[in-house]
């Protein structure tokens, strides 16, 4: 059945915001995403607009201000995105005699991103970025509370809720007003390690992958450029963005580790532009150091290429 919160929602079409251009199967998953009221994990490779999805929803949606964002580290844990509480000013505190706050645990917590969203119940979206960087743990902590989107602090002795409700909103049980609606949430991942099956049976999973049509690469690079680089021809952007495709293609042969994705392509539209370069006068087989220094982002992959375009031009 459909989240009943979903409704406060606008549909997501992909390409109404100011910079980003999703496809039409990737906006159906995120409105079914926000109708099911399940976390979305969204995987691609580097540079493809893993992180930017979140940003063009909430921008798209009408939504305030931008998405709350959440970089994830290996020593994240999952109710660090819920809540903190500060040992360390409490002990702090203690040695003051006439601070008679430290008695209590309630002054020393306060919610996190996460858990401020859920307690709030405003419509948002939430970006867990990178959950693949953390602890096998992590991602399973997570589960209950993106199933049910309400937690406890654990952290604050159940005698202090009370107090804490009312100098701070909330107890020690957090959950969203009964009126209150689930945040967005947009999980990315670069599978540097495997998530366990029992969360990704809890996400809706979308991939992004490099775009496939040049129409759509090009409508990318002008909703990227700088509001005052609209001088940049529509000519230029289809001549870099053919050029950037055969570019791309060598990369794949070459099993470049690190192959240019749109961001690249973004800015090398620019450079050329600096340049007063036409994009049909650039050779794949003959990339100057500006073009590989933003193409490349890697320096086996340089070299590689290079190699490469060194042998065929010994042929």
């Amino acid at each position: 059945m459909p989240d009943d919160s979903a409704c406060k929602y606008k549909t997501f079409f992909g390409d109404r915001s100011a910079f980003y251009v999703a496809t039409s199967q990737t906006a159906t998953i995120v409105n079914l995403a926000i109708r099911l009221g399940r976390p979305l994990l969204v995987e691609g490779e580097a540079g493809c607009g893993k992180t930017r999805l979140a940003h063009a929803i909430a921008e798209e949606l009408e939504l305030a201000g931008s998405p709350i964002s959440i970089t994830v580290k290996s020593t994240t844990q999952a109710k660090d995105l819920l809540y903190r509480f500060d040992a360390l000013r409490r002990l702090q505190d203690a040695q003051n005699p006439a601070n008679t706050d430290a008695r209590w645990v309630y002054p020393y917590v306060e919610l996190e991103p996460l858990g401020d969203a859920i307690q709030k119940g405003k419509p948002c979206v939430v970006l867990i970025d990178e959950v693949d960087k953390a602890d096998i743990d992590f991602p399973n902590d997570l589960l209950d509370v993106l199933d049910r989107f309400e937690f406890d602090i654990e952290d604050l002795p159940r005698s202090e809720s009370d107090r804490c409700a009312a100098a701070k909103g909330f107890g020690r049980h957090v959950t969203a007003p009964a009126d209150g609606v689930k945040p967005i949430v947009i999980i990315t991942s670069n599978r540097e390690k495997p998530l366990p099956e029992p969360f990704l049976r809890r996400c809706l999973y979308t991939r992004l992958d490099f775009p496939a049509d040049a129409g759509i690469l090009a409508r990318i690079v002008r909703k990227n450029l700088d509001a005052r680089l609209d001088d940049i021809g529509d000519a230029l952007i289809a001549g870099a963005v053919a050029r950037f495709c055969q570019i791309r293609e060598r990369g794949r042969d070459l099993e470049l580790q690190k192959l240019p994705a749109t961001s690249e392509l973004v800015d090398w539209v620019r450079v050329l532009h600096w340049q007063s370069r036409k994009a049909e006068e650039v050779s794949p087989d003959a990339l100057s150091s500006a073009d590989q220094a933003v193409l490349f982002k890697l320096h086996q992959d340089i070299e590689r290429y290079r190699a490469r375009t060194a042998e065929e031009s010994a042929e």
